[in-house]
């Protein structure tokens, strides 16, 4: 980080490393296995507001860069939509039936914003299971490049105890955030 970027308080984002975005794929079987847990059929992304227009066209880039127009299967389909949500974060999501393409969907629009330099932007990747009754969110925080996991279990309430267990089940398999003070809520998550 130079001394420019300091005193505005710019942060880099560490390289990009796929692996540790991937590494949801094979937790997810652990998680499966080890917790209980199922993966939904959609992900999503958030990240600050984009230059006027970005969103709109990262949404048309995304769709034509994995050519969801043109897929015949339907377990191969995947749907694109937009949301801003109450805070003012705009959201991608993708749905479709295959976790393996959720997956890289993601890391496309990722990838996307990193090499058009909007990188700054990228907040998280938000991975939703689903057991015993109730969601379970896995983070991925850009910023820091690891997994967390939110557990909510009310209103403005969350199940740390069940937070930190999913941690422990998943640390083989993810790079789990060390610093707790990290792990932030997302209350009213669109996916």
């Amino acid at each position: 980080m130079g001394f420019l970027d300091s005193i505005l308080g710019r942060t880099r984002l560490p390289k990009s490393n796929e692996d540790k975005i991937f590494a949801m794929s094979t937790a997810m079987l652990t998680l499966q296995t080890s917790a209980g847990l199922s993966p939904m059929d959609r992900v999503g992304i958030v990240f600050r507001s984009l230059p006027s227009g970005r969103f709109q066209q990262l949404t048309a880039d995304t769709v034509a860069m994995l050519g969801l127009q043109d897929k015949t299967s339907p377990e191969d389909s995947l749907a694109v939509r937009e949301v801003k949500d109450d805070l003012g974060f705009e959201w991608l999501l993708v749905e479709g039936k295959q976790f393996d393409a959720l997956l890289a969907a993601i890391h496309a629009v990722a990838t996307g914003l990193l090499d058009e330099g909007l990188g700054d932007c990228l907040l998280a990747a938000v991975f939703p299971f689903t057991g015993a009754g109730r969601t379970v969110y896995w983070i991925y925080g850009y910023k820091e490049a690891t997994f967390y996991p939110f557990v909510p279990s009310g209103e403005r309430r969350r199940d740390n105890a069940e937070e930190m267990r999913l941690a422990a089940v998943a640390k083989e398999d993810l790079p789990v955030e060390p610093d707790l003070d990290r792990w932030f809520a997302l209350w009213g998550v669109p996916v």
